[in-house]
C-alpha cells in the first residue's frame, strides 16, 4: 500500500503543474503529519486547499513555492482545480 501512494505522488510530481494554481515553476510537496489537522476546530473557513486534500484523502499535496508560502502564512491561495 506504501508503494502506490509513493507512485501516486510521483505520478503528480510528474505531471510537473501546481495542484492550486496550474503554474509549472517552483513545484515543492506540501506534507502533514496526519489528515486529522485538516479538522482542526477553531478553523472556521477553510482555506481551497485544505478541501482538496481532506477531498482527496491524501497528506501531500503538489504546490509550487508562492502557493507553499501562502499555505505557511495562512493566507488564502489561489482557487483549486478539482
Amino acid at each position: 500500500m506504501a508503494s502506490t501512494k509513493r507512485n501516486e505522488l510521483i505520478r503528480r510530481l510528474l505531471a510537473g503543474h501546481c495542484e492550486l494554481c496550474e503554474s509549472r515553476t517552483g513545484l515543492e510537496v506540501h506534507h502533514l503529519r496526519k489528515l486529522a489537522d485538516l479538522n482542526r476546530p477553531g478553523r472556521p473557513d477553510r482555506p481551497a486547499w485544505v478541501h482538496l486534500m481532506a477531498k482527496r484523502r491524501r497528506k501531500t499535496l503538489v504546490v509550487c513555492r508562492t502557493c507553499h508560502e501562502h499555505i505557511h502564512a495562512g493566507q488564502a491561495s489561489a482557487s483549486t482545480r478539482n
